[in-house]
């Protein structure tokens, strides 16, 4: 009776120690890490080039940059010496650069500061026109390039100036807005 006894301490001994084992044999819980209200890391990126495509999967716009930065706080993303190109639908090509640029979050507007050139053909063939300016909005949904800045433009050998520019590309017009000056010579 007492050899029973023994051999069922002996059984529950060996039940315990083999609970206890696998127990501890589990891997560890791990904690995870709550990130929610951590801000945004942001990246960052040399000699990066962003291509959007249409509808039809041809690209629309090329953004080329030395170096493009996302801001960890706000999503806010600079561009240095960005340069920006362009096809519209009609087979028109547009080309911009500058010294920075910017691109809000949630806007789908590419801001370009600083020494910028922007070129491409008007409507009515000829020349390339060549537009100068210090600051240069382009609208990547709506295709409009934008500026309210003092603006120069260059256009098969003559030269206007003016005060703020509205160039829609997809519908391939530039409006000039206020204080244009200039003059076309006979050639």
């Amino acid at each position: 009776m007492m050899s029973r006894w023994l051999v069922g301490m002996a059984a529950l001994a060996m039940i315990g120690a083999i609970l206890l084992l696998g127990r501890t044999a589990t891997a560890p819980e791990t904690a995870v890490a709550d990130r929610s209200d951590e801000a945004d890391p942001g990246y960052s990126a040399r000699d990066a080039e962003i291509i959007e495509t249409g509808d039809d999967g041809r690209p629309r716009y090329w953004l080329k940059a030395l170096r493009i930065e996302q801001a960890p706080d706000d999503a806010t993303v600079t561009l240095t010496r960005p340069a920006l190109r362009y096809r519209g639908d009609n087979g028109s090509f547009w080309r911009a650069q500058s010294d920075t640029g910017t691109v809000l979050p949630g806007r789908d507007i590419i801001e370009l500061d600083g020494d910028v050139r922007l070129a491409g053909t008007l409507p009515g063939g000829g020349a390339p026109a060549q537009v100068s300016t210090s600051h240069l909005a382009f609208d990547t949904r709506k295709e409009v390039a934008s500026t309210s800045a003092q603006v120069i433009i260059d256009w098969s050998g003559h030269r206007l100036a003016a005060r703020g520019l509205r160039a829609d590309l997809a519908a391939e017009t530039l409006r000039l807005e206020s204080r244009v000056n200039g003059r076309f010579l006979p050639q």
